[in-house]
């Protein structure tokens, strides 16, 4: 685990304390140090050093190195819900029956093959919500926030899941009645909302307190509200006409009015594990920037961060591409070979 990154009096950071299974020790920086801690424990790091929102750090008695308010800040998050169906094809829901669970995994180990090597999603996409839903669901406020991102950029993403996924949960909480689930997961991919990690303890080891606030920007709620009645409108097409049975499962016809669905969405949304931009890069003047361009530190030399926690924002898709880029940018920055 490491404890605390070590500054020399030019507020150069030299190395890094430390501690593996209760033994403390310090490794040294030849040239730099780079971390690498995620959204949650990057920020964790950094503040725990000294780097960070002064009150806060003043509050765990951990002097301060650099005065960076932005350090934990501005977290952003894709969440998603799903709205689901009995079908009559097999799905991943027939794996909660013992003996069709273990006749495929006695396939599994032979072949390779059968449901135990489902990816659990076949199909993705990505849009902005479509006319004449977006202007009947949307404010005015709304458009024209969203108006402001370019013309190529999506607003939501939808998931095919070959099972059902409720409230909160995973694939293996289908209902124990014996029938096959399909659920359309809709993504909320270009989120206003932020939120926040920030220490609780000068102590690595003890969790930091995060603060996703989920859905506080109403251009959230809205989007999220136009995507669930995207959800329904693919459901009830007739190519799906086959292959649903009976009424909507989850959350049900019961669920009807905006407010409902609202409601809704609030009690059933879960992260996709996107978490970012809580040591975001900016411009040095910007002090809300905890990075340069460069992945550098301001306030302090000799440490970069290089991780989603550095992004500015985050975009409108799986982020783990992008999060190679900016490692391979700053990987050709600091060896000076960029061809």
């Amino acid at each position: 685990m490491a404890k605390r990154i070590i500054f020399d009096n030019s507020k150069r950071a030299t190395g890094v304390q430390v501690d593996t299974s209760g033994l403390g020790y310090t490794i040294s920086a030849a040239k730099e140090v780079i971390v690498s801690g995620g959204v949650f424990g990057s920020p964790q790091l950094l503040q725990a050093s000294g780097i960070g929102p002064a009150e806060l750090l003043s509050q765990y008695d951990i002097p301060v190195v650099a005065d960076r308010p932005g350090v934990g800040q501005g977290m952003q998050d894709h969440i998603y819900y799903t709205v689901s169906y009995r079908v009559n094809a097999p799905t991943l829901s027939k794996l909660d029956d013992p003996a069709f669970a273990a006749q495929e995994a006695a396939a599994f180990r032979k072949t390779g093959g059968c449901m135990y090597s489902n990816p659990v999603t076949e199909v993705i996409g990505w849009e902005k919500i479509p006319e004449p839903l977006r202007s009947e669901t949307m404010s005015n406020s709304t458009l024209g926030v969203l108006g402001q991102y370019p013309a190529d950029w999506p607003e939501v993403e939808y998931i095919s899941v070959s099972g059902f996924v409720g409230y909160q949960n995973s694939t293996t909480a289908a209902p124990p009645n014996g029938d096959n689930y399909a659920s359309l997961a809709v993504v909320l991919i270009t989120p206003r909302s932020r939120g926040s990690v920030n220490i609780t303890s000068a102590d690595t080891y003890v969790h930091p307190a995060i603060n996703p606030n989920f859905l506080v920007d109403p251009v959230d709620v809205d989007v999220t509200l136009a995507g669930f009645k995207r959800a329904r409108q693919f459901w009830e097409t007739g190519s799906m006409a086959g292959f649903r049975i009976g009424d909507e499962y989850f959350p049900g016809n019961s669920t009807q009015t905006e407010d409902e669905i609202k409601a809704f969405i609030r009690q059933a949304y879960n992260t996709i594990f996107h978490g970012s931009c809580t040591c975001a890069m900016g411009k040095t003047s910007d002090v809300n920037a905890v990075v340069d361009s460069e992945a550098r530190v301001i306030g302090v030399q000799g440490l970069r961060v290089v991780d989603a926690s550095a992004f500015p924002f985050l975009p409108p898709g799986h982020p783990q591409s992008t999060i190679y880029a900016l490692a391979e940018k700053i990987s050709c920055v600091i060896s000076g070979n960029c061809d």
